[in-house]
């Protein structure tokens, strides 16, 4: 089956996620909502709260290596969930270089977020930060920024 990707210059890949990939990541971000016991994820700053207090508590303690990418793949679906219902991205599969994953894209398609990457690196990487909060601020501004070119990645 050929799957429907969009092909741009300087090696970038997009494609829309299929059903069964959304829906994956749906069931993550459910399964994560009830381990993190966040009743509403309209309440962002809560649920935003919760999400680094586990990141840090993760942190903290020393996980195996499938256990910090189920985790990663958990709380990015969560956070990516609420990326998108917050500020309307849309999650799409980028493949840009050497960066491929799962992504939540800006409207305008400038930006976009490697979500499970991003927190598989607060937890591997005792150098990042643990900014889940600071970065979902920015996500709200960061159309106003001038910068050329698509699928840029931040995290």
């Amino acid at each position: 089956m050929q799957e429907n990707w969009l092909v741009y210059q300087d090696d970038l890949k997009v494609r829309t996620l299929k059903n069964e990939e959304m829906d994956e990541i749906k069931r993550l971000s459910i399964l994560s909502q009830g381990n993190l016991e966040i009743v509403d994820t309209d309440d962002y700053l809560m649920s935003l709260d919760n999400i680094k207090l586990a990141l840090s508590h993760y942190r903290d303690n020393k996980l195996i290596d499938e256990e910090v990418e189920e985790i990663a793949f958990e709380i990015g679906s969560l956070y990516g969930s609420i990326v998108e219902k917050k500020y309307g991205w849309k999650w799409r599969h980028i493949e840009k270089n050497d960066n491929r994953g799962y992504c939540v894209v800006s409207e305008d398609e400038k930006y976009c977020c490697p979500v499970h990457n991003y927190i598989y690196t607060i937890l591997t990487d005792t150098e990042k930060s643990n900014n889940v909060k600071l970065l979902f601020n920015m996500l709200e501004v960061i159309h106003k920024e001038k910068v050329s070119g698509l699928y840029n990645f931040i995290s």
